[in-house]
């Protein structure tokens, strides 16, 4: 990345550097000091935000390796060690680290806002675009952390770094119902705005955007199908059941006449050193020596059609030294993975055997170095038009979106593999969209319940990169039905929590307003939240 587009970025994260300890070692010893900066403007303020957010954006080490973990069990998308004791356990660290870089991102979005309001009309005329970027991305975050602990901090969280005034920073608990109702409607509206927008921005404005804008590059069709793609996720996520089936079904059917992600081509990804944020290492790391098993379920997902192999399997797992394809599995002792594992690491977990059990294809995973992230996948998109068809609550051919999410999944999974530089492993060709259409309508006709079909082929698409989502899709469906065996032996969790618990931060510094949501909605590991089967 050029030093003048740094030193831009960096002049976005002073406000917010004031109030909240923002040491980034990565980051600082590699660029400017921002102390020495002086002003600060809404388009920098607008990559501080996306900044901030950035290590649950992209899959890095962190990300993957400590938070990704939990979900990835829990979700079943890895092959795991059934010792006993820990399996549901999670670490309140983790938990809190998630939890704090949430409201760090938001407290730069406040300063962000604070800038705007400021500002003449004439001013926030231009200034407008950045701050409705920055708003569709803190939904995409605050809807994550929503689906996991349900109510949250919100509507008077993140102002610390705008007022100064310490005695304001205990933030109530805003209702999660009531945050899923605000997130749809404004979703809606930024979109409206953006899309009115486009045609009236400066060539100033559309130059700064272009540089400043590290996810979509200045890119506002697709922002456009960012804000919307997002939109009709949240809506899928309540429409089933609680208080918002009603508000979830029209938004759906507006989400449906607008821009949506279609192909992988065009959906909402960042690159592991985009813009200089190096995460080359940082995801295979994550991989590289734990949880690098394959799941037997996932397996199962992929060889259901008995003449056939789902084409993603190969990219996906290397087989064991026999050439097979076996996982680890729920429903296996600890004593027979042990024997068929070659002890532990240096982490307490199980290493994995290439004699028996497959493990995740190293020129796709482990060994690649430019793997994508994305946030909003074209396969997911088809997933949940799949389900809304099939649900009823749309006009549509839920077999052919079905078909369409497993086109657009398989393409993503051969590139991966295809931009990876390692060649220890499989190196594969994409099959052409004929050849996994005709897999995909063989693979719908195998099964009697089409809303599973729908579930469980999500689910593999999320696999190891986006389990949190997988996990919510679970919580909401029950598709797919997987085995989660109690663990007698463990203190806190003997069988699959139903949410995440509040980091133990937040009860003692915010223990007011955390006593309040407490008497509301509880800090049961167990509660259900609101749109949960």
């Amino acid at each position: 990345m050029k030093m003048k587009k740094i030193n831009s970025i960096i002049l976005g994260l002073i406000a917010v550097c004031t109030f909240i300890a923002c040491s980034d070692d990565q980051y600082t010893s590699r660029y400017d000091n921002p102390g020495k900066t002086t002003k600060i403007s809404c388009d920098k303020m607008m990559t501080g935000v996306f900044y901030n957010g950035k290590d649950f954006t992209y899959n890095a080490y962190w990300r993957m390796y400590t938070w990704e973990n939990i979900f990835g069990k829990y979700t079943q998308t890895i092959g795991y060690f059934n010792g006993t004791g820990s399996v549901y356990f999670y670490n309140d660290g983790y938990a809190n680290d998630r939890w704090a870089n949430f409201y760090k991102t938001l407290a730069q979005f406040r300063t962000l806002e604070n800038l705007y309001n400021s500002e003449s009309e004439s001013v926030q005329a231009n200034d407008r675009i950045f701050k409705d970027l920055s708003e569709i991305f803190v939904y995409d975050h605050l809807s994550q952390i929503v689906d996991l602990f349900g109510a949250v901090p919100f509507s008077a969280a993140g102002y610390l770094g705008v007022d100064g005034d310490l005695t304001k920073d205990r933030p109530v608990f805003d209702n999660d119902a009531t945050l899923y109702k605000m997130m749809l409607t404004r979703l809606g509206e930024l979109y409206t705005d953006i899309q009115t927008l486009k045609s009236s921005l400066s060539a100033l404005t559309t130059k700064s955007l272009s540089s400043q804008d590290f996810i979509n590059k200045g890119n506002l069709d697709k922002w456009l199908m960012y804000a919307n793609s997002l939109r009709l996720r949240l809506a899928v996520h309540v429409a089933a059941q609680g208080t918002l089936t009603s508000d979830a079904k029209s938004a759906i059917t507006e989400c449906l006449s607008r821009s949506l992600v279609t192909t992988d081509d065009n959906q909402i990804e960042v690159y592991p050193d985009a813009d200089g944020f190096n995460y080359k290492d940082d995801f295979r790391n994550g991989y590289k020596d734990i949880n690098n098993v394959a799941s037997q379920y996932m397996i199962n997902a992929m060889t259901k059609v008995s003449s056939q192999k789902d084409y993603r399997l190969f990219v996906m797992y290397m087989p064991n030294a026999e050439g097979k394809y076996i996982g680890m599995d729920r429903t296996e002792t600890q004593d027979f993975q042990t024997n068929h594992g070659s002890g532990f690491n240096g982490f307490g977990n199980l290493a994995f055997d290439k004699t028996y059990y497959s493990y995740l294809d190293s020129v796709t995973y482990t060994d690649n170095k430019n793997f994508i992230s994305p946030i909003i996948s074209a396969a997911e998109v088809d997933f949940l038009k799949a389900e809304i068809y099939q649900n009823g609550w749309a006009t549509g051919n839920a077999e052919q979106a079905f078909v369409n999410g497993m086109v657009n999944s398989t393409k993503f999974y051969y590139r991966q593999n295809k931009v990876s530089i390692s060649t220890q492993g499989y190196v594969g060709t994409y099959p052409g969209d004929a050849a996994v259409q005709a897999y995909a309508e063989k693979l719908w006709a195998t099964y009697s319940n089409k809303l599973e079909a729908i579930m469980t082929q999500k689910w593999v698409h999320f696999g190891i990169i986006q389990p949190t989502q997988a996990w919510t899709d679970i919580r909401r469906t029950g598709y797919p039905a997987l085995t989660y065996p109690t663990d007698a032996n463990s203190q806190a969790f003997k069988t699959i929590p139903s949410r995440i618990q509040y980091p133990n931060t937040e009860a003692a510094n915010n223990k007011a307003n955390y006593d309040a949501v407490v008497a509301t909605q509880g800090d049961d590991s167990y509660i259900k939240l609101f749109w949960a089967k």
